[in-house]
């Protein structure tokens, strides 16, 4: 696997056996749509294995990047990963279960990714609400939070804090975005009073992904 954009455009890096990674595409939309966003920021990578979104954070302007994960093979390979791509302090590795113990991770991060086992849900009904409310404290209040999922999951529209503002369909893999209520109050604001054209149901982004209207 390569990294795909950035300082580190190019170079390859290892995936730990059994970590599924985010798909190259996906992750290269992603950091396309996060564009600005990214520099300087705060990331936290979650359920991380090969760390592959906490470093092509880095590589495109992150100023740190916070990688999660339970197993203690992914986190070694994390840490090593760190030194071949000598990162230093720019990257975190905590081995950590999430969702139960994520008020042990030191924020606040200006963006999330979480991409769970696709047999998360299995193991609760809820799961998915108890991971957004989890991770919900450690966001900024104009942060940003985007959950991977298989395109047939069912989500919370919202949560007492986050509110689903977007979706972004490639495949069978959906990405859900997630902001702050207040934040995104402040944005459809600023959108009402321009008269923008929505977003259709179905349309083809910039990204290669089909964006549907996501509705709170």
């Amino acid at each position: 696997m390569r990294i795909a954009g950035g300082t580190f455009r190019g170079r390859r890096l290892a995936v730990p056996s059994g970590a599924r990674p985010t798909e190259g595409r996906v992750r290269e939309a992603l950091a396309s749509i996060w564009g600005p966003r990214l520099e300087g920021a705060h990331l936290l990578d979650a359920f991380a294995g090969s760390g592959a979104m906490a470093i092509e954070a880095l590589s495109r302007g992150a100023r740190r990047a916070t990688a999660v994960d339970r197993s203690a093979g992914a986190v070694g390979h994390l840490r090593a990963a760190g030194r071949a791509f000598d990162l230093g302090p720019r990257l975190v590795v905590v081995r950590l279960e999430l969702p139960r113990r994520a008020a042990r991770l030191v924020g606040p991060f200006d963006l999330v990714f979480a991409d769970p086992p696709y047999d998360f849900a299995a193991r609760r009904a809820d799961a998915y609400r108890e991971l957004l409310e989890a991770l919900e404290p450690l966001l900024t209040a104009a942060g940003e939070l985007v959950l991977e999922t298989d395109d047939r999951q069912d989500l919370p529209a919202r949560t007492s804090r986050l509110v689903r503002f977007d979706e972004r369909v490639y495949g069978d893999c959906r990405l859900s975005f997630y902001r702050p209520t207040d934040a995104v109050a402040d944005v459809r604001a600023v959108a009402d009073a321009d008269e923008g054209p929505g977003a259709e149901e179905g349309a083809d982004g910039e990204d290669g992904g089909r964006r549907r209207t996501a509705t709170s």
